[in-house]
């Protein structure tokens, strides 16, 4: 019986080529929404997740402000607070010596550059020693810093991908010669892409600290200074400890009483990797809302089309009622006929989500961010096509199944 309401479900299907069409459209453009925002939001949160984990979350961030707190706090507090000093990078140095690397990152934005008749503003980042070893990154062309460069404050620099190429015309700018400060710098290096989603370094100049601290000096509140701190081995000194321990010396560092608040901030990177998920989710909600919308129309064409296919066809629902078909095959009939419309177009819609995958990879990569398509949203998005088919054919198939056989014939003609 459903073998045989199958093959009437396409043979109707065939004879409202047009109509069918139409139908399979409205329904790919709802499938193909919604599978992009999944794609997007999936691809999004694991790029992120997979930054941090290269970072590595047993890497402490001492800065003056948290990188998360409640509207209700007023931000001036954070603001007002001291900034990393030397004082606290050396006594956190000192103090972990043989169990953490740490480093002291020193930002100077809106910093002007020269490289012959251009000139541009970036962020000029200044690091320490063992800034590499709590903070990877990879160098495309030249080198990185060496230990002598570092503790000297010889005038090189490493360039971001981006910087490089807007301001030398060129992707290696190794051996370049730039002006920084009245100094001249040479660049020995530039740092691969990173893209949007793969971190801040793109258009940034890296310098030894100690070049940049002879050349702008740290005031009280120049710059922005961050404090890295990283456990050499995890598993021996937990987060958790380390956290307690750099608490510790700082709070040493700066005299502060035993019930005395804080005034600088220990921000690690699960708290952030808890935020990345959240607002991932909030991102995919609103997606899919806005997408439910297509494919809900989607589903209203598909009821529409049933029901008009219930009116046109009512002679014949009325012979084969009349003929011994019981409800069920009826019922089947119709339910089958919009599953299959829903589900041709839903493979139409995953086929363009495909498409567009494939075609925006290359520009994804460049920003940081691996598209990927995840089978449990394939299986998510067969699924939803399906109940979408169903849902929208329950009433024409249930008013088609319920037809009185002679009144369905007379009214039929």
């Amino acid at each position: 019986m459903f073998g045989e309401a199958f093959r009437q479900a396409l043979r109707n299907m065939e004879a409202h080529r047009r109509r069918s069409l139409l139908t399979l459209l409205s329904i790919s453009v709802g499938i193909f929404s919604v599978s992009s925002v999944r794609v997007f939001t999936y691809s999004m949160e694991r790029s992120i997740i997979s930054r941090f984990e290269k970072l590595g979350t047993s890497t402490l961030y001492v800065h003056h402000f948290p990188w998360i707190f409640s509207s209700t706090e007023n931000w001036e507090k954070y603001f007002r607070r001291p900034r990393i000093s030397l004082l606290d990078y050396e006594a956190v140095r000192n103090g972990l010596s043989e169990e953490a690397w740490v480093a002291l990152r020193y930002d100077r934005s809106l910093e002007k550059i020269s490289f012959r008749n251009h000139t541009e503003e970036t962020r000029i980042v200044g690091v320490t020693e063992e800034f590499k070893r709590v903070y990877p990154l990879e160098v495309k062309w030249g080198r990185y810093f060496s230990l002598q460069e570092l503790q000297q404050g010889i005038p090189v620099a490493i360039m971001g991908s981006r910087l490089a190429k807007s301001l030398t015309g060129s992707e290696n700018a190794s051996d370049a010669e730039i002006q920084y400060g009245g100094k001249r710098l040479r660049v020995i290096g530039v740092l691969r892409a990173q893209g949007s989603f793969g971190g801040d370094f793109d258009r940034v100049l890296l310098v030894p600290f100690s070049f940049l601290y002879r050349v702008r000096g740290m005031g009280r509140y120049q710059g922005d200074r961050t404090l890295l701190v990283r456990a050499k081995n995890p598993e021996a000194l937990p987060i958790a400890l380390l956290e307690a321990r750099v608490r510790g010396l700082i709070r040493k560092a700066r005299h502060l009483p035993p019930r005395a608040e804080d005034n600088f901030t220990i921000n690690r990177q699960d708290a952030l990797l808890e935020q990345v998920r959240q607002i991932s989710g909030y991102v995919e909600t609103v997606g899919l809302f806005i997408a439910g919308f297509a494919l809900l129309v989607g589903g209203f064409g598909v009821a529409n089309i049933l029901y008009i296919a219930v009116r046109e066809r009512r002679s014949e629902i009325g012979i084969q009622r009349a003929m011994g078909a019981p409800r069920l095959f009826i019922l089947a009939l119709f339910l089958i006929e919009g599953t299959l419309l829903t589900l041709s177009g839903g493979i139409i819609g995953i086929g363009l989500m495909g498409v567009l995958v494939v075609s925006l990879s290359g520009w994804a990569a460049s920003e940081g961010l691996t598209l990927a398509v995840a089978l449990g949203d394939l299986i998510w998005s067969i699924s939803l096509t399906i109940s979408v088919g169903l849902l929208s054919a329950l009433m024409p198939a249930w008013n088609a199944a319920h037809l009185h056989p002679i009144e369905a014939i007379r009214t039929g003609f």
